[in-house]
């Protein structure tokens, strides 16, 4: 059963992707997703760039609303904290948690390594901040505790590894857990 902190965390995530703040994941919000980086980017409209990212925002809501929807087109707070609680809390299957935050992390690579070079640089970090409209002061502060090499870049290891944590610790100061900023508001 999820903790109070988890369900903190997760109620968090869950409002950063329900971008029109209606209650519901639905295809709408990903699509904004899009659209922000398009216009934050400068990718032209219908260009290779703006249609990898359309693609893959749509792709990774399919996937969510297949593995979390009860039927419906859309995807309730309360689908989403028990597909994360069954999954992760209960369940406790490492394999699965890893193949999860390799999908999560890997969208968000997809979306945030702007130059490609397999890493997320301090910039790329605080545009996700911004995209998703995480409040930008946490941002530098959780990168740095985020680097655990010190090499001043992410890996994809290294997020994979903070979104682990912040999926099932129930220990406030795990620094995973401020992977996507202030989540105790």
């Amino acid at each position: 059963m999820l903790t109070d902190l988890q369900e903190r965390k997760l109620t968090h995530f869950f409002g950063l992707l329900d971008l029109d703040k209606d209650g519901s994941l639905q295809i709408e919000d990903f699509s904004e997703i899009a659209e922000r980086l398009q216009q934050e980017f400068g990718y032209a409209e219908g260009s290779k760039e703006h249609k990898f990212v359309v693609d893959a925002a749509v792709r990774f809501f399919h996937k969510l609303l297949a593995e979390m929807s009860k039927g419906n087109q859309v995807i309730l707070m309360s689908e989403w904290l028990e597909f994360f609680d069954a999954q992760f809390i209960s369940n406790d299957n490492d394999d699965l948690l890893e193949e999860y935050s390799e999908f999560m992390i890997g969208f968000l690579f997809d979306l945030f390594d702007e130059n490609h070079d397999g890493y997320i640089d301090v910039e790329e970090y605080a545009d996700m901040f911004m995209i998703y409209g995480i409040d930008i002061r946490y941002s530098a502060k959780a990168f740095i505790d985020l680097d655990l090499n010190k090499d001043g870049r992410l890996s994809r290891n290294e997020l994979i590894h903070a979104f682990e944590n912040f999926i099932t610790s129930d220990i406030a100061d795990v620094k995973g857990n401020w992977i996507f900023g202030n989540w105790d508001t």
